[in-house]
Formats: C-alpha cells, sequence, structure tokens
C-alpha cells in the first residue's frame, strides 16, 4: 500500500503522556493510517525525522488571531514553534454580534488594531454579520492552521447595550445577550470568553458572568478568562471557581501570571476536587512594545475617562494638567517604573537604547511619569517597550509548584499583528512561548512526554477538539517534527527588539490535516487548516 506521506524513524510521542518510541507514521489523506516500527509501504512523500521527536501538533487555547487571517493567513509565527491549532476570540473580544465594518470599530475602539487597519479591514474584509458568517468567510479565505473561535462577551455586551456602560443590563438586554450567545454556540462557537480586566466586561457582576456561563454549559462549551485582577489574583481565580461550581461549565484561566503561585495552586485544588478548570500561561513575556500612536490608543481603550473620547480626546488631555493626571490615575502603562520602561525606535538615534528614567534624568525632570507623558504627546515618533526585559508578573523561570501542575499549558496570548506594519505592537517572546516552555521545563527534569501531553491532549479534552491533541491511528494528522536540540527562541537578553518578526527555531517539519505546512525550505504556503466548530463530528 502506498501513503500519502510517511515520516520515518523519529521518537513518537503521542500526547497521552506514554513513554515515546521509534516508529514510521504513515499518513493518507488528512488522517493518520498507521504508526509502526517500519514501514514497509512507500508514501509519496517520505521525511527523515531520525534523531527528532514526533508529536502532535501543538494546540494554543490563548490566540487572537480571529481577524488577522484576512490579511495574513499562513501563520507562520505558530509553525515555527509546531502549533496546528488555536483557540481565538479571547478576552471577552471576538467576531460577532454586528457585521464586520462593527467588529472593526470595536476592536479599533479597544486598542487592538491601528488606525491603518481600521481603515483596510473595512475595505478589504470580506462580508458577514453573524458568527456562522464569519467562519464561512473565514473558510474561503483559507488559512494554514487550524482555528477555534469563541464568541466574545465584551463585545457582545458592548453591542447589545450600544456603548460600554458601567450598569447591569436591563431585563431585555440580558435576554437579547443570552439571545447572541446561543445563536452563536449553536452556530459552532467554542464557548465565551470574558476580559474582565477590560471595558466592557470589568462592568459585570459575578452574577452576570455566571447567566452566560450557565448558557455556554447547556451546549458543553468552555469559558475563557482574562481574570479581573484588580480584585487580586486569587480572589478573581476563586471567582472563576465559583462561576465554574455554579454552572458546571469548564473553564480556561487565561494566562495566569507566573508570580501568583498560591493562585495556580487554588486552581488546582479545585480541579482535583472534580470541577472542569484548566489553566494556561504565558512562558516567558517582557513589556510590549508599543509605537506612540499605539500607546495613546490604548490610554483610550484602558481608561474610563477616554474611552469614548477617542485619540484626539487623549492628545488634547496630554496637554492638561486634569488630563495628564486622569491618564496618570487610570492608564496602567503609566504606573510602570519607568526605569523599565525604553525607547527601542526613535527619529532621535541618541535617546534608543535609554530609559524613560535616564532621559527624565538628563532633562532635569523631576518625575520620569512627566517626561513619558511629554514624549507621548510631542511630534516625534517613539517606539516604547514598557516594562523593559524583565515584568514582575511574569518571571523568568516558573516555581517548581507551577511547573508540578499537570493542569497548566502554553497560551501565548499572540496579540494580533499586522506583518505589513510589525512595529505598531509587538511582545516577541510570545513568538516563542513553545519552545521557552519546553526548553524551561525540560531544564526542571520533566519529561517531553508529559511537556508534550500539557500542550496537546490537555488543552484538546478540554475544549472538545475532536481527533486532534494525539498523535494516533484514525486521528487527523496534525505532527510536528521537533529538532529538540535546535528548538528554541531568543531570550530577552538575545532578542533584538528592532525585529519583530523573529521567529522560533527548531520545527523541521509541520503536518495540518495531512499535508505539509512547512519544511526544511520553510512554508510551502498550502492552506491546509481548518475552521474548526464545535458542531464538528
Amino acid at each position: 500500500m502506498n501513503y500519502d506521506l510517511i515520516i520515518r524513524g523519529g521518537t513518537v510521542i503521542d500526547g497521552s503522556g506514554s513513554p515515546g518510541f521509534i516508529a514510521d507514521v504513515a499518513v493518507s489523506g488528512d488522517t493518520v493510517a498507521r504508526i509502526a516500527p517500519a514501514i514497509a509501504d512507500q508514501g509519496k512523500l517520505e521525511i527523515d525525522a531520525r534523531g527528532k521527536t514526533v508529536i502532535p501538533g501543538f494546540i494554543d487555547p490563548h490566540v487572537h488571531e480571529e481577524l488577522t487571517l484576512f490579511s495574513d493567513n499562513h501563520y507562520e509565527l505558530f509553525l515555527r514553534q509546531g502549533v496546528t491549532t488555536t483557540i481565538n476570540g479571547n478576552c471577552g473580544h471576538s467576531v460577532s454580534p454586528g457585521n464586520e465594518s462593527y467588529i472593526v470599530d470595536y476592536f479599533y475602539n479597544n486598542g487592538l488594531i491601528s488606525p491603518d487597519n481600521q481603515r483596510t479591514f473595512k475595505r478589504d474584509f470580506p462580508r458577514w454579520d453573524t458568527f456562522r458568517g464569519y467562519i464561512s468567510a473565514a473558510e474561503k479565505t483559507g488559512t494554514a492552521v487550524n482555528l477555534g473561535v469563541l464568541l466574545g462577551h465584551g463585545t457582545i455586551r458592548q453591542y447589545v447595550m450600544n456603548g460600554a456602560h458601567d450598569r447591569p443590563p436591563t431585563p431585555d438586554e440580558k435576554k437579547a445577550i443570552e439571545r447572541i450567545i446561543r445563536d452563536g454556540m449553536e452556530q459552532g462557537a467554542w464557548g465565551l470568553s470574558f476580559g474582565l480586566d477590560y471595558v466592557p466586561s470589568r462592568y459585570a457582576k459575578t452574577e452576570e458572568i455566571i447567566d452566560c456561563a450557565r448558557i455556554v454549559a447547556e451546549y458543553g462549551g468552555t469559558v475563557t478568562a482574562h481574570l479581573r485582577h484588580w480584585i487580586g489574583v486569587n480572589e478573581a481565580v476563586e471567582e472563576m471557581i465559583k462561576v465554574s461550581r455554579e454552572t458546571g461549565v469548564k473553564v480556561q484561566i487565561s494566562h495566569l501570571r507566573s508570580d501568583a503561585e498560591d493562585a495556580f495552586e487554588i486552581a488546582r485544588k479545585a480541579i482535583e476536587e472534580g470541577l472542569p478548570i484548566r489553566i494556561d500561561t504565558i512562558p516567558r513575556s517582557t513589556g510590549h512594545c508599543n509605537r506612540k500612536d499605539k500607546l495613546i490608543q490604548s490610554i483610550m481603550a484602558l481608561t474610563d475617562t477616554f474611552f469614548d473620547q477617542g485619540v484626539e480626546g487623549v492628545k488634547a488631555a496630554l496637554h492638561t494638567a486634569e488630563g495628564r493626571q486622569a491618564i496618570r490615575t487610570e492608564c496602567p502603562k503609566f504606573k510602570t517604573d519607568m526605569e523599565k520602561v525604553y525607547i527601542v525606535l526613535s527619529d532621535d538615534p541618541a535617546l534608543e537604547g535609554r530609559s524613560i528614567a535616564d532621559i527624565a534624568r538628563e532633562r532635569g525632570d523631576a518625575d520620569p511619569v512627566d517626561t513619558m507623558l511629554d514624549l507621548t504627546g510631542d511630534d516625534s515618533n517613539y517606539t516604547f517597550w514598557l516594562g523593559g526585559p524583565v515584568r514582575d508578573d511574569f518571571g523568568r523561570d516558573h516555581s517548581p509548584v507551577i511547573m508540578a501542575n499537570p493542569y497548566v499549558s502554553v497560551g501565548t496570548d499572540r496579540i494580533m499583528g499586522d506583518p505589513f506594519d510589525p512595529f505598531f505592537w509587538y511582545e516577541l517572546q510570545r513568538y516563542g512561548g513553545f519552545p521557552a516552555f519546553m526548553n524551561m521545563y525540560r531544564r526542571a527534569g520533566i519529561s517531553v512526554e508529559e511537556i508534550v501531553r500539557r500542550n496537546t491532549s490537555l488543552p484538546a479534552d478540554h475544549f472538545g477538539l475532536v481527533r486532534r491533541g494525539r498523535l494516533r491511528e484514525g486521528d487527523f494528522a496534525d505532527i510536528a517534527v521537533i529538532d529538540l536540540e535546535r528548538y528554541r527562541f531568543p531570550s530577552p537578553e538575545e532578542a533584538d527588539y528592532r525585529k519583530p518578526q523573529t521567529m522560533a527555531e527548531g520545527a523541521a517539519a509541520v503536518v495540518v490535516n495531512g499535508t505539509v505546512a512547512l519544511d526544511g525550505q520553510g512554508l510551502t504556503n498550502k492552506l491546509s487548516g481548518r475552521m474548526l466548530t464545535r458542531t464538528d463530528k
């Protein structure tokens, strides 16, 4: 018998946590047809995996790529890590209700896309006005990796309530929100995301979250939560435990901070009591790089005072004492230690590579936050590195307690990137989340088999991804061939933050639904990924 593809001689780690073994993997069509020590048959295409590790493609449960698909559907940054499936629509932001024009405006107003993207997306995007319509448009566009998409509570709430209002929904608004959730779940959404630090989801009381989650639970979906950090991380985790306990809904705690060891333990104990909760974390994170126009947009998106005033309101506020005080008080980006905020790029090369605190000292400014406000409000261009190479909330290595937690996977929280304007907003370490996790945990003595399990079958089972997350006969052929000795991403010390499109190394080949998407020569430009829906059989 001839197969479409045979991957020969690699160490097969199947995603179950069982020990790896040397074998050939044969693929027919989109399916793993056979796994055996030595397959005598020939493949139309063969990959030599001797000395390499053959695994199910990694699954990233926390991504923001649902709109990027229409401008860059090759997803090289994921394939270079061995990722074949992503879950999108996180942090309360997603693709419905309303039409594509409303969604683009929502993403812009929440600081997620640039003004240029707002204009070009509205001009060039396909049309949709339902969740199913978005899926159909995405299927016509094509994708190199598999995408599942959640509904977004913030998107729904703002649409129904005609704005970002700090009040409970009226009875009629509540019915409308719940109807939209039902419609989306019936159209294939994987669940509902909350962004409880962000306007407007932050205005939702726990009871509102529970009411929404109860509907998701009826459909077997998953609730994902960017936590309400401002009440305390432990308390925010307890809030989502309460949601799961009262509704039975599956909960994914999003990008739990690695400085919050107690919160990981609180979640672990709830899981071991029987609650369907899982956790993802960003393995390594530095400060975000924001060009000045993005920083101004973030002030708008992250503050109650300026959310409805737009970027012009923020620009005006930067030149008044009252406005500057409001920015100081409300915008978390101006509460960062200015010794850890750097200028990466500037019209003035003499400022590049220097901290805001250093520039303040040179200028004789008593308060470096004033210097930051001055730079944000002047006429020059800068790219700010907000937090620098070390973030206090995401330490370099996870503690032994976190590493020992078997319910934790990588969630890169890949922020929306624009391949045509990569300097607008980026955070390089997100591009290397999976190699960072692999290498950090291997150094700590955790087996490759366990690391692979946590990032394949663990999220697949939690979200209910059918025939994915394991490398076994009859499952979809989502496969990564990894050279573990070369699998890496530059550390914060090694990375050049003037190069926002740096990629991971060490993925020798990646197969998506039976088709090679990445090989030794690079991208094959095959769009064999699929839009995955909860109603898939």
